[in-house]
């Protein structure tokens, strides 16, 4: 069974924002500028964002976009997560790095590229989602670190980021197999021995989705749930997406009162427990017969 062409040219052009971030990324860059950048070079080169652009700062692990507004800087000893997605009709790719301007972080970043390559080393058909999460787990042991046990990877199909089935970082028993011609993120995160290895709910929600398209008594959200819709269907949005649909105030009580009759869900920034740094690496993968094929590299 194959997979749709889209999902080999949304992996290209993925792969060459990868880059291009590595080579734009320094201490003083304005997280709202790499954003934008990754997000203009998806659409100049034909595609859409799948999803806000995270770019999240030592302990925040994800779910982190910047407002319109936001002047936040990388600095000096800063450990820099950047996860983006890309879209071609709907056929998503997910991919992240890290970068580290920490010496005492380097081997974390490290160790995560470590735990991916693994896991993607180990994935054939057949193979069950938690015994990539084992790969996972003992890889971070050996190198010293802690797999965040509470994120893990995901299957992806057409304007579906997260598509049910789950890849955790850890083993876990009883999980379905992966499948020739299904598409699945790999993501593993790494924090210190002295980390919990869970994340929490931080104050901040940036990122939201549509979870209902009905009408809610009210002819201009209605029409602003319409909007939503056509750009961006099911899949995650921010606000500087949405900024010429109306002022700040007005776009921030829309979707308040949106997530309160549950036609919006929100994704709060995600924090390691204990605070300490964490690392990301992720790619898109399909499986093979005898291996697998890595879209975003």
């Amino acid at each position: 069974m194959s997979i749709a062409e889209e999902y080999f040219k949304a992996g290209k052009i993925a792969s060459e924002i990868r880059r291009k971030i590595k080579s734009s990324l320094s201490v003083g860059s304005r997280l709202l500028d790499i954003v934008e950048m990754v997000e203009q070079n998806i659409t100049s080169r034909g595609a859409q964002p799948a999803f806000p652009c995270n770019i999240c700062i030592n302990s925040v692990a994800a779910h982190y976009t910047p407002l319109p507004q936001d002047d936040l800087q990388v600095k000096d000893g800063d450990v820099v997560k950047v996860d983006f997605g890309v879209h071609i009709g709907g056929y998503i790719v997910d991919t992240a790095i890290t970068i580290s301007f920490n010496i005492k972080y380097d081997a974390m970043v490290r160790a995560t590229e470590i735990m991916l390559q693994e896991a993607i080393g180990a994935i054939r058909a057949g193979i069950r989602a938690g015994e990539v999460g084992r790969v996972i787990h003992a890889a971070a042991q050996r190198l010293g670190f802690k797999p965040i046990l509470n994120l893990s990877g995901h299957a992806v199909a057409p304007y579906l980021v997260h598509a049910g089935l789950s890849i955790p970082n850890t083993y876990t028993a009883g999980t379905p197999e992966l499948k020739v011609g299904q598409v699945y993120a790999i993501e593993p995160f790494a924090t210190t021995l002295r980390g919990a290895g869970v994340v929490v709910n931080g104050p901040v929600t940036n990122i939201f989705s549509l979870v209902a398209r009905k009408p809610v008594g009210d002819s201009t959200l209605d029409r602003f749930v319409d909007e939503l819709w056509s750009r961006f269907r099911t899949l995650p949005f921010t606000y500087r997406q949405i900024k010429d649909l109306g002022d700040a105030g007005w776009l921030e009580r829309a979707v308040k009162s949106l997530l309160q009759k549950r036609v919006l869900r929100g994704y709060p920034v995600l924090v390691e427990a204990q605070n300490e740094f964490v690392a990301q690496a992720e790619h898109t993968i399909t499986p093979v017969e005898n291996g697998v094929i890595v879209l975003t590299e």
